[in-house]
């Protein structure tokens, strides 16, 4: 019985000795499975969260396109700038910090303690700062202060075109003119940079994603050279007749290509937040007026599309003052019988009534709403103002006459410029617009605009007779001051009082207006001319207008002269030789580099257009000031010089560029 029982206990030791051996062998498991989850199953997903707890991405602009006048002038471009940020988790001593960087980038210091003073990761002490401004906070080497290259809106011409061209503000995007309209195009996704951190949240690696050649640049149907002669031209006047503004508008006739595009008062796009939104306004097409007697040019192409009345009809003209309804209608120059062609050269309102007598109110509007009175024309500029026209079922007994010379109904300019085209280019009418086309970094052509035929407005017959008839106004009627010599010159006056807020019309405030066409040049040339509020005693289209028009088509014909002389051929075929031999020469400048780190031998920029010295400037990161237009003439420093990173570079243009 003892020896069973004690065959029968359990030894206790080997039992414990299996059980910490399975619990070993079942730990074992437990870290084999855990393993293998952490470092293959949820290995994407940790990583994932350690690159961002170490890793802050920070959304910087890309170089935004590039926008150049038809012959490839620039017109605004993007520079590459610092920007200065700051760690403040970093920055032990902040108000020493906010000392130094208020003296370099000239801040008030309490601004800078204001950016600082909460425990942010990253703030933005001053974005796209100078050259200079950089390089100073850059010397001062202070601890938890950054900088990143960002691009800065850069535009060489200052004022010239501003309306039509507009700008970006400071996160690239467009803000008015074509920079707006075209800022999908415009507009390059932000370039994604990472800041690499190491345990202790200090910086120790920055990388910028790489992205391919993603821009695209603009080009426009703007000619410098037009739109330099335009805005001299309109400023000379406004400032002879101190006058609250102007207008011009230069168009292709005969494709609604919009060649130069003038407002006044004007500003200085780099310097665009100085000047109240009134005067960045784009009054070309966000503004419209009453266009008096310019508009009987439409009045006489109704009436003779129609068949109404005969150029050789004899209209009475009641000498001078007609009663109609129960209003008294006005001419200038008191006249008994005109015909048809007189009652336009001499610009008879009474005359203009007698006409409109003649045409229902459904084929008066009809015909006013071919040409686009009354609705936007779809120019590619924001802001766009249709102007009014009443349908016929609201107009009063005088709404029609008034209409006739050019009362009771607005319009903006670049729609009364296109519609005038119509009238005389065969009878079509044209979109204006402004792009020629888009290319990407490449210089490859992605879009291309051609001209928009929106409809056919006249007969090609009556269309020919308004010709004759507007050469007829210069030639001998109210519009002789736009008259040029040896050159066929038509057109129209206009001088429309302005309405009073309070009822009626100013008996002192006009719109003084001329709309004409070239016809010896290809293409031809629509010009119309706006002077809005001029002072003195004479406020006539005729006086004001016509011979700002004179000025500006004398302008033109010295750049592209239908019939150029022997001379005229000799001198640009030697102008074109000569350009063709900087050109030549531009393309061997190469930039060297100084004997120490951020230094630069000058080359000779003479003879470089402006868009050439700034591809200059921006290899050399120099704080690029131009001053003229045309070549470069001068420079300073002197090519040669060694020059800093950041300093000031002077380059000065003169004469047309090619």
């Amino acid at each position: 019985m003892y020896g069973s029982a004690k065959k029968q206990q359990i030894n206790w030791v080997t039992v414990r000795i299996a059980l910490i051996a399975v619990l070993f062998a079942l730990a074992t498991v437990l870290l084999i499975v855990r393993a293998y989850r952490l470092q293959v199953l949820e290995a994407p997903m940790l990583k994932k969260r350690a690159e961002k707890q170490r890793t802050r991405v920070l959304q910087l602009e890309a170089r935004r396109g590039m926008i150049l006048d038809r012959s490839g002038e620039l017109m605004a471009a993007s520079l590459e700038v610092q920007s200065i940020y700051a760690q403040p988790r970093l920055i032990e001593n902040k108000a020493r910090t906010a000392d130094a960087l208020a003296a370099a980038l000239e801040m008030e210091k309490k601004d800078i303690l204001d950016k600082m003073k909460d425990d942010r990761p990253f703030v933005w002490i001053r974005r796209r700062v100078s050259p200079a401004m950089a390089e100073k906070v850059r010397k001062s080497d202070l601890k938890g202060v950054f900088s990143v290259t960002e691009f800065k809106r850069f535009y060489p011409l200052k004022g010239l075109a501003a309306h039509a061209v507009g700008f970006a503000g400071i996160d690239s995007k467009g803000l008015e003119g074509l920079e707006l309209y075209y800022d999908r195009d415009l507009k390059v996704d932000p370039v994604p940079v990472t800041a690499q951190r190491d345990a202790l949240g200090r910086p120790v690696m920055f990388a910028a994603m790489v992205q391919g050649p993603k821009r695209l640049d603009l080009h426009l149907t703007l000619d410098k050279n037009i739109q330099y002669i335009a805005e001299r031209e309109l400023e000379e006047a406004v400032q002879r007749y101190q006058a609250r503004g102007g207008i011009v508008v230069v168009m292709n006739a005969d494709s609604g290509e919009i060649l130069g595009l003038a407002v006044r008062p004007s500003y200085n796009l780099n310097t665009f937040q100085k000047v109240s939104a009134g005067v960045r306004r784009n009054r070309s097409v966000a503004d419209t007026f009453e266009p008096g007697s310019t508009f009987k040019v439409f009045l006489a192409a109704a009436a003779l599309d129609l068949g109404v009345v005969s150029r050789s009809e004899r209209i009475f003209c009641h000498n001078g003052r007609l009663k109609y309804s129960d209003a008294y209608i006005h001419d200038i120059v008191p006249r008994g019988f005109l015909t048809f062609d007189e009652t336009i050269m001499y610009s008879s309102n009474i005359g203009a009534v007698q006409i409109s007598e003649k045409l229902s109110k459904s084929q008066f509007y009809r015909s006013l709403k071919g040409f686009g009175f009354g609705s936007p024309t779809g120019v590619d500029l924001p802001g766009e103002r249709s102007g009014l026209l009443l349908p016929p079922g609201r107009w009063s007994a005088l709404t029609k006459p008034n209409i006739a010379f050019g009362q009771g109904i607005t319009v903006n300019a670049v729609q009364l410029t296109a519609a005038f085209a119509a009238a005389v280019n065969g009878g079509t009418l044209f979109r204006p617009h402004l792009m020629k086309s888009i290319t990407n970094a490449l210089g490859e052509t992605i879009r291309e605009f051609g001209p928009v035929e929106v409809r056919r407005v006249l007969k090609p017959t009556t269309s020919a007779q308004i010709v004759e008839i507007l050469q007829k106004v210069v030639e001998q009627g109210t519009g002789k001051g736009a008259a040029i010599d040896g050159v066929r010159v038509i057109g129209k006056t206009g001088t429309a009082q302005k309405a009073d807020p309070s009822g009626g019309y100013s008996r002192d405030k006009y719109v003084a207006s001329f709309v004409g066409a070239l016809f010896d040049v290809e293409p031809r040339v629509a010009i119309f001319v706006m002077i809005d509020e001029p002072s003195g005693k004479q406020k006539t289209g005729g006086r004001l207008a016509a011979p700002v028009f004179r000025r500006i088509g004398e302008g033109i014909l010295s750049l592209c002269g239908g019939k150029p002389s022997g001379a005229d051929l000799i001198r640009a075929e030697s102008e074109r030789l000569l350009k063709q031999a900087s050109r030549n020469r531009i393309n061997r400048v190469k930039v060297r580099r100084g004997s120490r780190h951020g230094e630069w031998i000058l080359p000779d920029l003479s003879g470089m257009s402006v868009r050439q010295a700034l591809d200059v400037c921006g290899k050399i990161k120099c704080d690029a000031v131009f001053s003229g237009s045309g070549s470069a003439v001068d420079q300073s420093p002197k090519p040669g010089a060694v020059f800093k990173e950041g300093a000031e570079l002077k380059v000065y243009f003169k004469g047309q560029s090619s």
